[in-house]
């Protein structure tokens, strides 16, 4: 290796030789380096694997939910539902609900109770609170102002109004309270429930400030549902129609008439968005295993595609095609429903073939349940998927491989932390070597020059 050198002329017309420390250090290190760029180099791609496990993973999960849409017997049971009169009650049906018409005689809303305390001038009138304190009742549950659950502070003494108010809502219970002005220096307390129905109840004692008055109490809803009269603690009523939810409004001795139907057929919204998310995975898969024999830029697993060999066993089994039926005896092919397989491994809609599907009874069929890729209850698409990124997308053996990639990058950067304390040593070894060679350097020449000034006086002399 060549070695970087200076000289300066001397006033005596000599010159000093010295080395450029700091240039023949970074050529040194520049060797010393190349175990940590490969190292860097590794961590980059591991970086890459890491990321593209994350997205590969991702998409999977979309397709994951879109298969479990298509084979969700309720995505093709879409309802209709009206009713006679919005001003007595509304209703929704979500899919899959029980068809028919409804007899409805809301009888009575369900209410809260609601309090209020008058008397007071002003938010900051004192109130008299009696000497076992304020106790509030939510719910069959008291609390008392001074001896309050854990976290809540106790009702200071000589309390105002507004003070028992923002006590009553740091409760944290199924109740409020305000200081509302009524009119002029006229204001008032009120405490009221915030769930209606007899359980949830409100009351209170030991307030002996103002007048209090109850202008709404508790109570349950009444509704009559073809004959048969149910209670209910709210208004909105979910569990008596299987998919079907009442939201009662007013009462009335009129009987309402609530008719569930079966609305449009969606099946073809289902598939198409199946088909976009497998199309989706596939082009991903596609890029990430791309080679220099078919792409101009290869992919992160072009000289490793097995790690994504999950994605031919989707594609595999999903071109098995469709199962159906309670038993899962009867079949539909995936061409028949008007999804194409194409040379690229991508999927295509083909609206004849759908069509020709449709007339002939598919969203009766898939009504029914349907699985894909179906050999067992425990070996379709759906459950290899499950396996693979979880039910919910946070598990399975996928996010096993990520976690395993993520152990091995971790493993890099301690590698790189003590190669690069390693190489901080050598470098520093070196400035020190080099520079004392420097300074040896420099003594040898100031010596030298000497000895050659000292000569050419003698010499001079001697010609003299």
């Amino acid at each position: 290796m060549a070695v970087s050198s200076t000289s300066s002329s001397t006033a005596g017309g000599g010159s000093i030789a010295s080395i450029d420390v700091a240039a023949v250090v970074e050529q040194l290190m520049t060797v010393e380096k190349k175990p940590l760029d490969t190292l860097n180099s590794a961590i980059s791609q591991q970086k890459l694997v890491i990321s593209d496990l994350g997205t590969i993973k991702s998409k999977v999960a979309v397709f994951q939910d879109a298969l479990k849409n298509f084979e969700n017997p309720n995505s093709y049971n879409t309802v209709d539902v009206s009713y006679t009169d919005k001003s007595v009650l509304t209703a929704t049906g979500s899919n899959g609900a029980l068809l028919g018409n409804f007899s409805v005689t809301v009888s009575a809303r369900a209410s809260a109770d609601t309090w209020t305390v008058s008397g007071f001038t002003s938010t900051t009138n004192a109130v008299t609170v009696a000497g076992t304190g304020f106790a509030l009742t939510v719910a069959g549950t008291t609390y008392n102002s001074q001896t309050p659950p854990t976290g809540i502070s106790a009702l200071e003494a000589s309390p105002t109004v507004t003070d028992l108010a923002n006590w009553i809502n740091s409760l944290d219970a199924d109740v409020a309270a305000s200081v509302i002005q009524t009119s002029g220096s006229n204001y008032v307390l009120q405490i009221y429930g915030t769930k209606t129905g007899t359980d949830n109840a409100v009351s209170f004692t030991g307030l002996t400030s103002g007048s209090k008055t109850q202008s709404t109490t508790a109570g349950n809803a009444t509704v009559a549902i073809n004959g048969t009269t149910f209670t209910r603690s709210s208004n909105t009523i979910s569990d008596i129609v299987d998919g079907v939810t009442f939201r009662l409004i007013s009462a009335s001795a009129t009987a309402q008439t609530v008719s569930v139907t079966r609305g449009s057929d969606n099946s073809k919204e289902v598939i198409t968005k199946m088909i976009d998310s497998f199309n989706d995975l596939i082009s991903t898969y596609k890029s990430m295993t791309a080679n220099s024999y078919n792409s101009d830029k290869p992919g992160t697993f072009a000289s490793d595609p097995t790690t994504l060999a999950f994605i031919n066993e989707i594609k595999g089994r999903f071109a098995k095609g469709v199962t159906y039926g309670s038993a899962m005896t009867n079949s539909i092919s995936m061409a028949s429903m008007g999804i194409d397989f194409l040379i690229d491994g991508s999927l295509k809609f083909n609206e004849l073939s759908f069509l020709d599907a449709q007339n002939t009874g598919l969203q009766d069929k898939l009504a029914q349940g349907v699985s894909v890729g179906y050999v067992s209850s425990t070996n379709n698409l759906t459950e290899y998927i499950n396996d693979l990124v979880g039910i919910t997308g946070s598990s399975g053996s996928l996010a096993d491989v990520i976690t395993t990639e993520k152990d091995q990058i971790n493993d890099f950067y301690k590698r790189q932390t003590l190669l690069q304390d390693k190489l901080d040593k050598v470098q520093s070894n070196l400035i020190n070597q080099y520079s004392a060679l420097n300074s040896l350097l420099y003594r040898l020449s100031v010596t030298s020059n000497s000895l050659t000034s000292a000569l050419d006086a003698l010499s001079n002399n001697n010609k003299n």
